[in-house]
C-alpha cells in the first residue's frame, strides 16, 4: 500500500467516526464536551458496527473489550456501549440486526459474553425480550461523615499522573479480588481518571506505611457528592478517605456506591452469554460436584443450540434434542450467575 493509499484510509476512517460521533450525538442528550471526549477516548474502527443508509450509518454501537473475573479465572467480554438508530430510521429492525451482525463477530473472536448498560428504565424490558438478563446491581447508602472521629497517621492526597502507575497496581488489585466483577485495563484507567477530573470530580489516595493503601472515586453531579469506587485495606484508612471527602467537598453526606446488598438493589446492567460451550466448561470445572444436563436454544447463534452435559467437573456438548424443552439464553444467564453478585463499576454511564 502506499502513501495515497494510507491518506484515503485514514481519510475514510476519520469521515466514520465524525459521522458516527454526529449519530451519537442525535440520539442522546450528553453534552458535546463528553460526545467529543468518549470519540477520542473510546471509538475505534475495529470495535465500531453500524448499518449504512447513503454511506450514513443510521444505527450504530460499539463493542469495547473488557474482562471479569470468573471464578479463579478472566474471561474476555465485550461491553456495548453508544447504541443507537437514527429517529428516521426506527421500528424498522434495524437494531435488531446490528446487534446479530455484533454477536456473529463477536462469537467468531472467542468472546464470552456481552453486557450493556440500559439508557434508561424502560429499555430493560426491551433487551429483555433479545435475549439479555439483568445481573449487575449495586446498592447506594448515605453516609454521614459528621461525626468521624479519625485517629490514624495515614497520609492522604489526591490523584496525579506521576504516580499513575502505582495507584493502578493497588486499584487492579482490589478489582481483581472481587468475583463477578468487571476489570479495568490500564488504559481504561486513564480514561476514567481524565473524565472524573474533567467532570470537577475527584481522586483521592490514601498511604500508610509508604504504600498506597486506599483509593476513592468521586464525582459530583447536580451538587451531590457521590462515592463511585472505594478501597481501603482497614475501617480506618477508609474512615480517613471519606471524611477527606467530606472537607474536601464542603459535604457531611455522601452517597456511597457499593456491591450489591440483599435489600435497596438497583438495576444497572444486563448480558447476554455469547459462547455457551466455554462458559459452561468453566462452570462446571468450579462446580464439580453438579451433574445435570442444560439443553439451550440460541436464534441468533445457532452453534449454541445444543445438549450439554455437566458431570465431574467437565462440559460435554450433545446434538439438539427437539424432545426437550430448551433454554433461551437469558435462562442460561440466571443459571450460570445464581447466587452470585456480578458487579460494574466506574463506566462512563453517569
Amino acid at each position: 500500500m502506499n502513501d495515497v493509499d494510507i491518506n484515503i484510509d485514514m481519510a475514510k476512517q476519520m469521515k466514520l467516526k465524525e459521522l458516527s460521533k454526529a449519530l451519537y450525538k442525535l440520539c442522546f442528550d450528553d453534552s458535546d464536551k463528553f460526545a467529543d471526549f468518549y470519540f477520542d477516548k473510546r471509538y475505534t474502527e475495529k470495535n465500531h458496527f453500524a448499518i449504512f443508509e447513503n454511506n450514513n450509518p443510521v444505527a450504530a454501537l460499539q463493542a469495547i473489550p473488557y474482562m471479569m473475573t470468573f471464578f479463579d479465572e478472566k474471561i474476555d467480554l465485550a461491553y456495548l456501549s453508544a447504541i443507537c438508530t437514527h429517529p428516521n430510521f426506527r421500528r424498522q429492525g434495524l437494531m435488531t440486526k446490528l446487534l446479530e451482525k455484533t454477536y456473529r463477530q463477536l462469537f467468531a473472536d472467542g468472546i464470552y459474553a456481552a453486557f450493556l448498560i440500559p439508557a434508561d428504565s424502560y429499555l430493560f424490558d426491551i433487551y429483555g425480550k433479545n435475549d439479555y438478563e439483568t445481573i449487575f446491581y449495586r446498592t447506594k447508602t448515605q453516609i454521614n461523615t459528621r461525626n468521624f472521629n479519625i485517629k490514624n497517621d495515614c497520609k492522604i492526597y489526591e490523584y496525579s499522573e506521576a504516580n499513575k502507575h502505582e495507584t493502578f497496581k493497588y486499584f487492579d488489585r482490589k478489582m481483581s479480588e472481587r468475583n463477578f466483577c468487571i476489570q479495568h485495563s490500564f488504559s481504561d484507567f486513564e480514561i476514567v481518571c481524565e473524565d472524573i477530573y474533567n467532570s470537577s470530580g475527584l481522586i483521592l489516595i490514601a498511604e500508610y506505611g509508604n504504600k498506597i493503601a486506599g483509593i476513592s472515586f468521586v464525582s459530583l453531579v447536580n451538587s451531590n457528592i457521590t462515592v463511585n469506587e472505594h478501597f481501603a485495606d482497614t475501617r480506618e484508612i477508609s474512615a480517613s478517605l471519606l471524611k477527606t471527602i467530606s472537607e474536601k467537598t464542603a459535604a457531611d453526606s455522601l452517597t456511597y456506591i457499593d456491591i450489591p446488598q440483599k435489600k435497596h438493589c438497583e438495576a444497572i446492567g444486563m448480558m447476554r452469554i455469547i459462547c455457551v460451550e466455554k462458559i459452561l466448561q468453566l462452570y462446571a470445572k468450579k462446580y464439580r460436584n453438579c451433574h445435570t444436563a442444560v439443553f439451550v436454544k440460541d436464534s441468533v447463534i445457532a452453534e449454541n443450540s445444543g445438549c450439554y452435559r455437566i458431570s465431574n467437573g467437565e462440559c460435554i456438548k450433545l446434538p439438539f434434542e427437539n424432545s426437550h424443552e430448551a433454554w433461551k439464553i437469558a435462562q442460561l444467564t440466571q443459571f450460570v450467575f445464581d447466587g452470585q453478585t456480578p458487579y460494574m463499576s466506574l463506566m462512563l454511564n453517569e
